[in-house]
């Protein structure tokens, strides 16, 4: 009896188990049922439409506003600043007297060139008092000897008065003569006296420092009782009546960027415009060429000198081009890329040619106006391919 009622119990069991596992593959092939095949479902993607339309190229570049002229001004000569007569923030006009240098040895050689000079004057004008002395004797024993040869011819007077009257001549002569030559040197000799002094003069102004223009006194870099030397900057004078932009334009950029362009800036929500007038005849050591744009002077009144400014250059307007958004184009060598065309519910990969880019759009070749393109996803374009089912968003 008990036999028979284990054999039943484990029949049960079996039964039991079989039919909860038929039970579960049923449920499990229900779920399968449920589940999309693979590749069936078309990818989301976020697509833009080609346009037509005109596009201005442009380049950005980083601008520092500076003033049309500036002056850094030191000394010619190594000197002691006596005095100074002006502050930073100094309006000055062109000759204003910044500072005074110490100017007592060279004032000293003026004085002694001065006095050498009225020595040798007064040695000119006794020197000229004797040579007019002489020029008197010069005539009388000239008369004197004329009358000694006549008076020699009638036998009035000996050979030997003769001749000492002639001696004495020829002696007036020789002494004039000197004399002469003496006036000669002597002013030869204030000439040169004359040019020192003048030089000394010129380089006693080397001891007062002037503004060389009309302008602001930016920076002073000294005090009564520094040296100043030739190499040392002692004051910073600018005109800001008029400022420049000037920035740097990489050797990539010089086939397109050209003086006479125009260079768009904005001053207090205010689009302006700077013409550029000097490209700069040579590369610096990093490859970067300076250009300096120059604004009109009513708007370099708003403009600071050292401050940054963004500037946009107009290089060339495209019209009625193919344009698409930067994000659906797929970058490649010597201006050539892709873009993924979205239609029929499929894609398809095309070369384009890029003819120019400005902010986020891209101006191409190679597709049509209304054409959809798809923008780049969060995972990139590995995730896409030619042929692949998408579901185009806008």
């Amino acid at each position: 009896m008990r036999r028979s009622i284990r054999i039943v119990i484990t029949v049960l069991v079996i039964i039991c188990l079989l039919g909860g596992g038929i039970f579960l593959v049923k449920q499990k092939k229900k779920e399968l049922g449920q589940t999309p095949a693979y590749g069936a479902r078309p990818r989301p993607v976020t697509v833009a439409v080609a346009e037509k339309g005109d596009l201005t190229l442009e380049k950005q570049y980083l601008a520092v506003v500076e003033p049309a002229r500036q002056a850094e001004v030191s000394a010619r000569v190594i000197a002691g600043i006596e005095k100074i007569k002006v502050d930073e923030g100094d309006s000055v006009k062109a000759g204003d007297i910044l500072a005074e240098l110490d100017a007592k040895e060279v004032e000293h050689s003026i004085e002694a060139a001065s006095a050498r000079i009225e020595q040798a004057e007064a040695e000119l004008a006794g020197n000229r008092a004797t040579v007019k002395g002489l020029e008197k004797s010069r005539d009388y024993w000239q008369a004197e000897k004329k009358r000694a040869f006549a008076l020699a011819e009638k036998d009035a007077i000996s050979e030997a008065e003769t001749e000492k009257t002639e001696e004495r001549f020829a002696d007036i002569l020789g002494k004039l003569s000197a004399g002469r030559e003496k006036s000669r040197a002597i002013k030869n000799q204030i000439r040169a006296l004359e040019k020192q002094k003048a030089g000394l003069a010129a380089r006693r102004n080397y001891y007062i420092l002037k503004s060389p223009f009309d302008g602001i006194v930016t920076r002073r870099l000294a005090d009564p009782g520094d040296m100043a030397a030739p190499s040392k900057n002692l004051f910073t004078v600018q005109d800001q009546s008029w400022v420049k932009l000037a920035f740097d334009v990489p050797q990539k950029d010089l086939p397109r960027v050209n003086k006479g362009m125009t260079a768009v800036f904005k001053i207090n929500s205010r689009t302006c415009k700077a013409e550029i007038r000097l490209m700069h005849p040579a590369l610096d050591k990093a490859k970067m060429m300076r250009a300096e744009a120059w604004p009109e002077p009513d708007i370099s009144a708003g403009l600071n000198p050292g401050a940054y400014l963004p500037v946009t250059v107009r290089i060339k307007k495209l019209e009625n081009v193919i344009l698409i958004p930067e994000s659906a184009l797929i970058a490649g060598p010597e201006g050539k890329g892709h873009v993924f065309a979205a239609a029929d519910s499929s894609l398809t990969a095309k070369p384009v040619e890029i003819l120019g880019r400005a902010a986020d759009r891209v101006a191409v070749k190679g597709i049509d106006a209304g054409s959809r393109v798809v923008e780049n996803t969060y995972l990139g374009w590995a995730l896409l391919s030619s042929g692949q089912k998408v579901e185009a968003v806008q």
